[in-house]
């Protein structure tokens, strides 16, 4: 939509070099109401037209149309849709849905010159192919030195909460991720009223298909770009309008989820239901709040000298367990940088100062997750939109 054009070459010029660039149909979706439209086309197809790519495709997505919403979701459901009916007319007879691969990006996607090998690959050794979601583990260090310590915090914790979390409990796919052409076909696409595309597409197919889908883990990692600003404040209110509209998304997915259970394989849809909850609802939004709740309580309501020693140890090391966790999410950042080839500069002590103020930066996630989850039981699907995040820093 208003994503730079500059930043989008970037981006596409990644998959150009990957070294099957012959095999590769390139689209870019863009919105109707895209500024400067044309000419973005013009210079994409210029830049391009000459990478090696099997087929470059230009989408636009009609706006205002009927049981739509505007944002990634439904642009994303006519990219795909217009993407097969190309292939289908220039393929002919050779156009075969299982022998197809797809992977969706963001207009802030980097990604390492051998994704499409080792999708290959883990493609032709999984039992499952087309009931299983492929998910590269998503690094947000793009640009990430330069971001607020807010920004820069909520990153590598996502991050790490990708590889321990969403990707092995199956919880949710996110961002940028690969699946064959014929689960999306019996999955009927992505649903283009719902926003968060990413989250809502693997309950969405396993409801559909009515079998279960499988997330699998990518062994390549992928660069993606954190929300930006010019500045501090900018930065932290772009921080937070991403925060508040993941959350209302994810509690937009859940209610579709509810909607859509009797559709779905009962013993995986209830597996999903439980990781999901806990996911989103204790670990992100409640877990902060308790802390801080029951730290209050301590001090100005619980006589401590009545509480034994060993529950005020178990509290302390509680406390102590979780700054060592954040500590190991600084300690992956320092090896994933160099796996990915970024060049930070970040000194010791304002690591240290980081991963001191990481709690806060989570219980400030947290409240703005409470404040959104009110405000989406409260106002409903009025909430439930596409805000689009600022990305012109990403361009230098």
């Amino acid at each position: 939509y208003k994503e730079p054009v500059d930043l989008i070459a970037r981006s596409v010029q990644t998959i150009a070099n990957q070294k099957d660039v012959h095999n590769i149909s390139m689209t870019v979706s863009f919105e109707e109401k895209t500024p400067d439209l044309s000419r973005k086309t013009r210079k994409l197809r210029k830049i391009f037209s000459t990478a090696g790519f099997a087929r470059l495709i230009f989408a636009v997505h009609p706006f205002g149309q009927a049981n739509e919403i505007p944002g990634k979701c439904s642009n994303a459901n006519n990219g795909f849709r217009e993407s097969v009916h190309v292939l289908q007319r220039e393929m002919g007879d050779n156009f075969n849905p299982e022998n197809i691969l797809v992977t969706t990006c963001d207009a802030d996607s980097q990604f390492p010159n051998n994704y499409t090998y080792a999708l290959c690959q883990k493609f032709t050794e999984t039992n499952y192919k087309h009931s299983t979601i492929f998910q590269a583990p998503l690094f947000y260090n793009w640009g990430l030195d330069g971001a607020s310590f807010v920004t820069r915090v909520t990153g590598l914790i996502r991050s790490t909460l990708m590889l321990g979390a969403l990707i092995p409990f199956n919880i949710n796919s996110m961002s940028i991720f690969s699946f064959s052409l014929r689960l999306c076909i019996d999955g009927n696409y992505v649903h283009p009223a719902y926003q968060m595309d990413d989250i809502i597409c693997l309950i969405r197919w396993m409801g559909v298909t009515r079998r279960r889908i499988h997330i699998c883990a990518l062994p390549v990692p992928v660069l993606s770009g954190p929300t930006s600003g010019s500045t501090v404040e900018i930065d932290v209110i772009e921080w937070a309008r991403q925060a508040r509209r993941w959350t209302i998304g994810a509690a937009e997915v859940f209610h579709y989820f509810a909607v859509k259970f009797p559709r779905m394989p009962k013993l995986p849809a209830l597996s999903w239901g439980l990781n999901f909850l806990i996911y989103y609802g204790i670990l992100l939004c409640s877990g902060s709040l308790y802390s801080l709740s029951m730290s209050l309580s301590m001090v100005f309501l619980v006589d401590t000298n009545s509480i034994p020693d060993y529950v005020q140890y178990w509290i302390y090391g509680l406390a102590a367990c979780q700054q060592l966790c954040f500590l190991i999410v600084f300690i992956i950042d320092v090896f994933a940088t160099r796996v990915l080839g970024v060049k930070e500069y970040i000194c010791l002590a304002r690591n240290i100062l980081h991963w001191i103020l990481t709690p806060f930066v989570l219980l400030a996630y947290s409240i703005v997750e409470f404040y959104a989850l009110h405000e989406v039981a409260i106002r409903g699907k009025k909430v439930c939109k596409h805000g689009a995040s600022n990305k012109d820093a990403l361009k230098a």
